[in-house]
């Protein structure tokens, strides 16, 4: 198992109205090469999905596979099915700084 891709997501949980938020900071381990996704609204593993269309956008995955799943495309399960898992997810649960901070290291 080769791992091309480390995903640093940050999840911040907004008690007061309810709500859960996350920040992703992908790099490609062959190139160094990073991408930031800023401080967004998303539930549950919502970052992965974040992380995937941005990949996408950036030329790192097939195209297929960074759009919206919900609309005909294919799911992160099925990226890391299909090329062997290369993506080490990092997760941590904190403060909204942090999470906002992840998206701009």
């Amino acid at each position: 198992m080769k791992i091309k891709f480390t995903a640093r997501a940050a999840k911040w949980f907004d008690r007061v109205n309810g709500n859960t938020y996350h920040s992703v900071r992908i790099t490609n381990n062959e190139t160094g090469e990073r991408i930031y996704c800023e401080f967004q609204y998303g539930y549950g593993e919502q970052y992965k999905q974040t992380a995937l269309v941005e990949m996408s956008k950036c030329g790192w995955i097939p195209d297929d596979y960074g759009i919206d799943f919900n609309a005909r495309g294919k799911s992160i399960m099925q990226y890391e099915r299909e090329n062997d898992y290369p993506i080490e997810w990092i997760v941590t649960d904190g403060l909204k700084r942090d999470c906002i901070a992840n998206g701009r290291i």
